[in-house]
């Protein structure tokens, strides 16, 4: 705009200076003044870029600081939910109270917090205050109600007694009435989400997951409700983020409950918002989407009568609104999900990131690294450098569970049906252990021995960085036999193995060559070297299709994530990570569906 009218004005003023000429032979000024001008309007341009280009930048910044803020606020809320359900549990209802209290005060439409509150109410006014005489007799009378609920399979007035129960006397026949009170918020919990009365569902599985870990089927019914329920939140009152989280969920679970009716409906009634609001052109797109799902003559006529003003209008801006950041995706990056650690210079520890096939990227959790996969649920699972303990999160959710006590447990891989985990843990000589467990619990850690990085493939076999009686490298062993693994490497710090798809292939790291590179690994015999650049190359995963094998490099003099042909052509890099890495070789890639 500024252009052009500094064009007009310069005809204009060059018309009339024609007037004004000196006859031939007398010095002419047209030439230098018509050069003035044009100089005027291109600093006059320059200074208009420039100002929208500082404007954009503080308008970024603004909407980012706003994100994170809100991402902050949402953590403390968790957090105080979270404290209330403990408390709850414990039987302390005036502290409970005060957490959900808390919560409602920063967010009033929270309906978790809500029932929270009102069951810490509830039991407060029931909360007997015997005598401490009396506090024994008492004891044993809510537990024999607890018992009779109990037995009748009455959940709910189980739990209730319960709790009072462990108000009264904590040491009370400690262990079985905390079994007994995990099985009936378990059972309620469970038995809620099947009537479809998702928060209460919700609120009894949050309190049993608070005395411990849920299993894989309860855990999988909690986080679908969660999100089933979260996008209902914004049912109506931000539809672009109900069709996201719709999206998201029926993309993993398609036949839970009426989600691609809901995720139809939802795109139906957004392109109706965008008609009302003049926005033609996004609702055709709208009602387009929802076509693709159920054939409507209704909807496809509003999507013609849209499409037909967009032709000729132009759309109006809905005023307040706020940007809409759209993934883009990675050129190279086609299938699945990547999790990855970014070092965070402030806390001097590393945060867990997670990159989709879409170019979304999620922060999964900070204060946490060595991620992997579970893999047909979306959750990963990760060593937990806050608790020393490891740790499992659902990343669209970003709500940690610890899984076992803290005690150091590093490296931690899961079976490919989830039910078994493999860990390091270091000894009482500063050794690295192999251990194998169930994943949630019910049994005691068997020792696999002396090794780390463990690694669980795609047929059951484990491989992990070991020593045997001869010497130390890559070992792949079958932990359902009785048999020692075979150790195919010959150094230590040949390690961070990944298994391909097939399972007869191992990428991996290794230092032999003067600084690190990655080479693959047949279990049949055989090591052919990936890299061969003079930098450092390492952590390497492979793609869940076998079509490449990603791993971290610092060939351009920072860190960033690459992309390799299995054959070792084609490197690209994805993804830049930072200047620092430190302690990187003790990191890992998890590369799943």
């Amino acid at each position: 705009m500024t252009s052009t009218t500094s064009l007009q004005d310069d005809t204009v003023l060059s018309e009339s200076i024609s007037e004004e000429l000196p006859p031939a032979g007398e010095p002419a000024v047209r030439r230098p003044r018509h050069h003035v001008l044009w100089r005027v309007a291109l600093i006059l341009l320059a200074l208009v870029l420039f100002v929208a280009a500082v404007a954009g930048a503080g308008y970024a910044g603004l909407y980012y600081g706003e994100r994170d803020r809100e991402a902050q606020r949402q953590a403390t809320l968790d957090e105080h939910y979270q404290n209330g359900l403990v408390a709850l549990n414990n039987g302390d209802y005036e502290r409970a109270r005060a957490h959900f209290q808390y919560v409602l005060r920063l967010d009033p439409g929270n309906s978790l917090a809500a029932q929270g509150l009102a069951e810490a109410e509830a039991r407060l006014v029931a909360k007997p205050t015997p005598t401490s005489e009396a506090v024994q007799s008492l004891t044993e009378i809510l537990f024999q109600q607890a018992q009779s609920a109990y037995t009748a399979q009455n959940w709910t007035e189980a739990a209730s007694s319960l709790t009072q129960l462990r108000a009264l006397d904590r040491d009370y026949r400690a262990a079985e009435v905390e079994a007994m009170l995990f099985d009936s918020l378990y059972n309620a919990g469970m038995a809620f989400l099947e009537q479809e009365q998702l928060e209460e569902g919700i609120f009894y599985l949050d309190q049993a997951v608070a005395l411990r870990p849920l299993d894989v089927n309860a855990a999988n019914q909690r986080s679908l409700a969660a999100r089933y329920r979260s996008a209902l939140r914004f049912w109506g009152v931000d539809w672009e983020r109900a069709i996201a989280e719709l999206e998201a969920l029926y993309a993993s679970a398609p036949d839970y409950r009426d989600v691609f009716q809901r995720l139809y409906d939802a795109r139906v009634e957004y392109g109706n918002s965008l008609v009302e609001a003049g926005e033609m052109c996004p609702a055709e797109a709208a009602y387009t989407k929802a076509l693709l799902m159920v054939s409507s003559a209704q909807v496809e006529e509003k999507r013609a009568q849209a499409a037909q003003v967009c032709l000729i209008a132009t759309p109006v801006p809905q005023e307040g609104g706020a940007p809409v950041l759209t993934p883009q995706a990675i050129p190279g990056f086609t299938v699945g999900r990547l999790a990855y650690p970014v070092y965070n210079a402030t806390t001097g520890v590393y945060d867990l990131y997670a990159l989709y096939a879409d170019g979304k990227i999620l922060r999964v959790v900070e204060n946490g690294d060595q991620p992997w996969w579970e893999w047909y649920t979306g959750r990963v699972i990760y060593r937990d450098r806050l608790n020393n303990a490891i740790s499992m999160v659902l990343p669209e959710e970003g709500v940690p569970q610890q899984l076992y006590a803290p005690d150091g447990r590093a490296w931690p891989t899961l079976s490919r049906d989830g039910q078994r985990i493999a860990f390091a843990l270091v000894d009482a000589n500063d050794a690295w252990n192999i251990y194998i467990a169930t994943t949630y619990g019910g049994s005691e850690p068997q020792r696999l021995g002396l090794g780390w990085a463990p690694a669980w493939g795609p047929t059951g076999q484990l491989a992990y960085t070991g020593c045997d009686d001869t010497g130390c490298g890559i070992i792949v062993d079958n932990p359902d036999d009785d048999q020692p693994g075979t150790r195919l490497t010959a150094s230590s710090d040949d390690t961070a193995a990944s298994w391909a798809p097939g399972g007869n292939l191992l990428a991996y790291m290794t230092n032999v060559t003067g600084n690190w590179d990655i080479m693959l690994l047949n279990t049949s015999g055989g090591v052919a070297q990936l890299t061969y650049e003079s930098s450092d190359e390492g952590l390497p995963v492979w793609a869940p299709d076998g079509s490449g094998v990603a791993f971290i490099s610092n060939r351009d003099g920072k860190w960033a994530l690459y992309l390799v042909d299995p054959e070792g052509k084609n490197p690209r890099r994805i993804l830049d990570l930072g200047i620092e890495m430190p302690g990187w070789q003790h990191q890992r890639l998890s590369w799943a569906p």
